[in-house]
């Protein structure tokens, strides 16, 4: 199994302390862990350098930590693994929103060498990320790309379709009649609780996860599910399924990523969901003397019952 990370610490935890310095040295990381060795996953990403992120984009220096590359969601075309990336600018303004997305592009991994075979930019898709989840349909030959693109606080969720073997180009988007090579047709399938969205297949069912907006400590803490029977939707109503009970003296994290996981049913069909908490400011202070608590920033998981 690959497991995908954006902005990460790569050795810098002190164990003397039980911390880790304020800021990450990786924009983006992996791990990939066997089935038959699950408690000793490899961490793949580039040692040698400051910026040990494993995925650069184009045209950026060794160890320079501007522009960077955000992985979203991926899937495997036999020998090779395309991860979508999103490519971040950091912005004038500074502080915990000062970055902006520029680009977006394939990475092409391949196997079983576990190296980036290089990357291939992507069209802007008017505003749509195509981050959320890949479902291949092996009867029909093409693959179902879900993305979502911000509505106030709130993500409109599209689908486009490409071929399976061909992903870097020949996209079309459901326009709500049929599929349109035209991206400003594409139509809203369903509507996320936040930007943060999930779509995969679980037993033959299309399952939408998205996490109540939250951006700061002690805002939203609700994880919801949706289904359908179809890419294109409809899906049902949003049913809460978790809220997020982390807490540090009575407050709740900033939280996001939710990401459902079919891969990894438990013998009891319990379908394995991850979420990611980021702090608790401006309720407690994350950063203090210029470490923190790494409990403040981490996955974390939960396991849903598929009745």
């Amino acid at each position: 199994m690959l497991w995908l990370f954006g902005d990460s610490y790569i050795e810098q935890f002190d164990a003397k302390t039980g911390t880790v310095p304020c800021l990450f040295d990786a924009h983006n990381a992996a791990l990939l862990q066997s089935t038959d060795d699950l408690l000793h996953p490899r961490t793949l990403c580039n040692f040698k350098s400051r910026d040990k992120s494993l995925f650069r984009p184009p045209g950026v220096r060794e160890g320079e930590f501007w522009p960077c590359f955000w992985p979203g969601a991926g899937f495997q075309e036999g020998d090779t693994v395309y991860v979508y990336l999103t490519e971040i600018q950091k912005t004038a303004q500074g502080g915990m929103w000062g970055f902006k997305p520029i680009g977006q592009y394939w990475a092409r991994w391949v196997l079983p060498e576990m190296k980036v075979a290089g990357y291939v930019k992507l069209p802007s898709f008017n505003g749509i990320y195509f981050w959320c989840g890949f479902v291949k349909d092996e009867e029909s030959g093409f693959t179902y790309a879900f993305g979502d693109k911000r509505n106030f606080t709130a993500g409109n969720v599209y689908v486009a379709r490409f071929p399976t073997k061909n992903p870097e180009s020949d996209w079309s988007f459901w326009d709500g009649r049929g599929w349109n090579f035209d991206v400003t047709s594409a139509a809203v399938i369903v509507q996320g609780a936040s930007t943060s969205v999930n779509v995969c297949k679980v037993k033959g069912k299309f399952l939408l996860t998205t996490s109540e907006f939250s951006v700061a400590c002690d805002q939203g803490r609700a994880i919801y599910i949706s289904v359908s029977d179809s890419p294109m939707g409809p899906f049902s109503a949003r049913k809460e399924i978790f809220a997020v009970d982390d807490t540090v003296n009575g407050h709740h994290p900033f939280f996001y990523s939710v990401a459902a996981h079919p891969e990894s049913i438990d013998a009891d069909n319990g379908l394995l969901i991850t979420y990611c908490i980021n702090g608790y400011e401006p309720c407690i202070p994350t950063c203090v003397n210029g470490r923190m608590n790494p409990d403040y920033y981490r996955p974390r998981a939960i396991r849903l019952p598929l009745n």
